[in-house]
């Protein structure tokens, strides 16, 4: 059973039988109708629950550190300031349009993550995917985000909450968040992207914040396009590196996808991202359109909705060193930074933070 403070507003995904044994209000997961979001009321005072462990960021990396603390029984809270788990394992819905903008697929070596992909799979949250190298992935079902959802599964989470400051204390750290409210706990994993993690940590972790600030990334600028009719598209992942397309993809053709609604996902390469992330959202979008119609020989026809993202830590470009230090005075650090630009890489690295802190 999730571990739930009365005194937070809490985004967690829970099993049926635990939302209707709690007083309090939730609604049925609209990718799993055997998991539940629950939601508790907000913080009405500054006190601060103590915690054996706590985790800033609730993405791959910090989902893998809590499940490893909810296996050990410990108490264990995460903190992230999206609305969503997952991090960059992410899935938009607009106007009835769904999109995955994020990742777009996961692969693993280790048999650690591995096991978390095949349990997804049964538990109907993952599916495999042949692309047209006939390498084989795997994808969330019906969309991406379904994968850390199946992670989180049973952890508490307290969602649309930031940490603004760290600060470590004689036999605990404090974390404080940016309406004044601190936590506490014997011990914290941070899994902010690396320069965050700078920022975080520079004061009272410099040997930390020195680590997360060897790590470099590259951007990726983001168009979903809702549209009338996509029979005429490909059916298949598009990657055109002559025309600055890192990945396209409709969303109706992938397997076990949620919708019917004809939409489209364009992410531009890494060069053409870093060039243009200041540019503004119509020109991204129309620039992009134009892009992907060279790249497939045809026009994409009526578009109803669009949106650009851009993702300013997409991919690790320079990888913290392997043998850099991770852990400062009950502190570990995390993400998938310190090891390579892969789903697996930010699990592995979590598990490794909660290891090196016990």
């Amino acid at each position: 059973m999730a571990i739930i403070s009365p005194n937070v507003r809490i985004g967690v995904i829970v099993s049926c039988s635990i939302c209707q044994s709690l007083a309090i209000g939730y609604r049925k997961s609209q990718i799993n109708k055997d998991f539940y979001i629950m939601t508790v009321p907000p913080p009405s005072s500054t006190a601060s629950p103590h915690y054996d462990l706590l985790i800033i960021g609730a993405g791959i990396a910090g989902l893998a550190a809590g499940r490893m603390a909810h296996q050990f029984g410990q108490k264990v809270m995460l903190i992230d300031k999206g609305r969503r788990v997952g991090g960059r394992v992410s899935t938009r819905r607009d106007d009835g349009f769904i999109f995955n903008h994020g990742a777009q697929f996961a692969s693993s070596k280790s048999s650690d993550f591995g096991n978390i992909l095949r349990a997804a799979s049964t538990a109907g949250m993952a599916t495999n995917w042949q692309l047209q190298d006939k390498k084989m992935v795997v994808i969330g079902t019906p969309m991406m985000r379904a994968l850390p959802m199946f992670m989180a599964d049973n952890l508490p989470i307290q969602q649309n909450r930031r940490i603004a400051s760290i600060i470590h204390k004689t036999d605990h750290i404090q974390c404080i968040d940016t309406d004044g409210i601190a936590l506490t706990a014997k011990k914290v994993i941070c899994t902010a992207p690396a320069p965050q993690t700078v920022a975080l940590l520079a004061d009272d972790f410099p040997e930390l914040a020195a680590t997360a600030s060897q790590a470099a990334y590259a951007p990726c600028l983001t168009v979903m396009l809702g549209l009338a009719d996509d029979k005429h598209l490909p059916k298949m992942p598009v990657k055109a590196p002559q025309h600055d397309i890192g990945w396209a993809m409709c969303e109706t053709a992938r397997p076990t996808a949620a919708q019917h609604r004809p939409a489209l996902t364009v992410q531009a390469d890494a060069a053409w991202s870093a060039t243009h992330k200041d540019d503004t959202p119509d020109s991204i979008i129309k620039q992009l359109i134009e892009k992907y119609q060279l790249a497939i020989g045809c026009q994409i026809g009526t578009v109803l909705h669009a949106r650009e993202h851009r993702w300013l830590y997409a991919k690790v470009t320079t990888p913290s060193p392997a043998d850099a230090i991770i852990c400062q005075k009950n502190l570990a650090i995390a993400g998938d930074w310190l090891g390579g630009a892969r789903i697996e890489d930010a699990f592995i690295s979590g598990q490794r933070a909660f290891l090196a802190l016990n």
